[in-house]
């Protein structure tokens, strides 16, 4: 009797399954998916906000004489923020990759489950016909 193909898939997922149960998928996903779309165009309007300032302070240090100096000072003042923001993606990334991740076993328990228990085809000792 042979095994179904996916049955050693199944074991080799089942302990990452009990894992990822363990692990709660995290709350503003859970309840809201549209919440990380909310957060991400937030992301976007903060990162529009600090260009527009960034253009609008390089605009002001071609006003004066050390043009280079003040627009290293304007990156350094910046590179924060803009760094704050892309923590910020990334860990919105992390929370749908995990979320997603978490589904996607679900859904193979369930498929795993549903073909346990439904009895396996009768064996008639000849070929099915073609």
């Amino acid at each position: 009797m042979s095994a179904h193909p996916l049955s050693g898939l199944v074991c080799l997922l089942a302990p990452a399954l009990v894992a990822a149960q363990e692990l709660a998928v995290p709350e503003p996903l859970q309840e809201a998916p549209w919440q990380a779309r909310d957060e991400r165009l937030r992301i976007q309007d903060a990162r529009k906000q600090v260009q527009a300032e960034t253009d609008q302070a390089n605009a002001a240090c071609y006003q004066k004489f050390a043009v280079s100096d003040c627009l290293r000072d304007v990156r350094a003042k910046n590179r924060p923020l803009l760094d704050a923001l892309r923590r910020q993606e990334i860990i919105l990334n992390d929370m749908e990759r995990q979320a997603k991740a978490i589904e996607a076993l679900k859904k193979i328990e369930e498929k795993s489950l549903g073909e346990a228990k439904s009895p396996p085809a009768a064996f008639s000792g000849r070929p099915a016909a073609q």
